[in-house]
């Protein structure tokens, strides 16, 4: 009670101010799911959101965002308002080419497989001429656990799953990375980075620490040709037993095709290690980045394979289709209420999606989504096992 109604004050506070700003508008969002995956709140799920937001600026050299909103959800036949304080973020010019954000800010990893999406915590980033360099710490305690994602152990996956439970994992997470944009002068950028996450939940279970050290690159070659790849290296530390180590790595090739309908060809894929040793443990990300688009697992323990064909129908109108096969790294870091308890297969299946995206107004779109994963294509799954579907509608206007 205390939590919903520190928020609504927050979202009155923000109606409030919206007079004064020089920029603000609304946005309304709503999205409704149809699956048969081990999704968290069942089959069908409802949500719809209304955000109010504005900006302005402070002074010559600094900036005011700040959206908040209600979302009303439906799962398992249960209706459920949630207010939230959606992003937060004041930004200045602290010093020549010295940039600060404070509040509720997006930030990611570079290869975007072990964190991405809105921490509360300040950003610094300097430019050092043909370089940048970053800084950030956060905290994901007071961060709405839907869209923070954040299950590291079988804790953080009781709370996600309870729908009384409203804050994410309490994690203090920091990031240091060096960005070369124009490495030799020759169009390719390199990325390196260090981060992590501390273990801040004062709970039974026992506190799990991680560390990972990272590097991107990114060539063009030919002249509509783009790769990119990168990996990463992971340390576990887990309360009372040996520090872990632990790697992910990720690779795609980008076709930008000559032709009006602005055609990309995208293909490549990931992997991450498996529960091998007293070593060599699974990647553990620190949020949930989902790998495909119906599965949906987080890259822990899998490894896919992965190609995307999209165009432009129309000046209004995109559509993409894209296909996906899956692995396992190891017989049991993920699970799956189908799977198969005797096998040992690497081969989880392989699944196909398309989408389509309309927006025949600036401020008004629409999204269509929907695929299946086939486990028969694999053999870990039971033999009787169903497809996996999954089918989504977005809508967003915007004021």
């Amino acid at each position: 009670m205390k939590v919903k109604r520190a928020l609504i004050g927050l979202l009155v506070f923000l109606c409030a101010v919206m007079a004064a700003a020089q920029d603000f508008g609304l946005v309304l969002n709503q999205s409704p799911v149809l699956s048969n995956g081990d999704e968290p709140y069942g089959s069908f799920e409802y949500t719809g959101t209304v955000m109010p937001w504005f900006a302005a600026p402070l002074g010559e050299k600094g900036d005011l965002y700040l959206s908040g909103g209600i979302t009303a959800e439906l799962a398992n036949e249960e209706w459920k308002s949630v207010p939230e304080l959606y992003r937060f973020e004041f930004s200045c010019e602290a010093a020549p080419g010295l940039h600060l954000d404070l509040g509720r800010l997006f930030w990611q990893e570079p290869l975007q497989l072990a964190a991405t999406g809105l921490f509360d915590g300040l950003a610094l980033s300097a430019d050092l001429g043909k370089t940048r360099l970053s800084v950030g710490a956060f905290y994901t305690g007071l961060l709405n656990k839907r869209n923070a994602y954040i299950v590291m152990n079988s804790e953080d996956l009781t709370d996600y799953h309870d729908r009384d439970v409203y804050f994410a994992s309490r994690r203090l997470v920091y990031g240091v990375s060096l960005e070369i944009p124009a490495l030799f002068d020759t169009g390719s950028d390199l990325a390196f980075a260090v981060f992590g996450q501390y273990d801040m939940n004062d709970s039974d279970t026992a506190t799990i620490h991680t560390q990972y050290a990272e590097v991107k690159l990114g060539v063009p070659f030919l002249d509509d040709w783009n790769a990119e790849f990168g990996g990463i290296l992971g340390m576990q530390e887990i309360e009372d037993t040996d520090p872990a180590m632990s790697f992910a790595a990720a690779a795609h090739l980008v076709w930008l095709l000559p032709s009006a309908m602005e055609d990309r060809i995208r293909f490549g894929g990931a992997v991450s290690s498996g529960a091998w040793n007293d070593t060599v443990t699974a990647f553990l990300p620190i949020n949930t980045v989902a790998q495909g688009k119906v599965l949906r697992p987080r890259l822990s323990g899998l490894a896919l394979a992965e190609a995307e064909y999209a165009a432009r129908l129309h000046n209004t109108l995109s559509a993409e289709i894209s296909a996906a096969y899956l692995f396992r790294t190891d017989s049991f870091t993920y699970t799956d209420s189908d799977l198969d308890p005797d096998s040992r297969s690497p081969l989880l299946g392989g699944e196909i999606y398309g989408g389509l995206t309309w927006a025949p107004l600036t401020d008004l779109s629409f999204t269509l989504g929907g695929g299946a994963f086939f486990p028969a294509l694999g053999k870990a799954f039971r033999s009787d096992a169903d497809l996996k579907y999954r089918v989504s509608l977005g809508t967003i206007l915007s004021f």
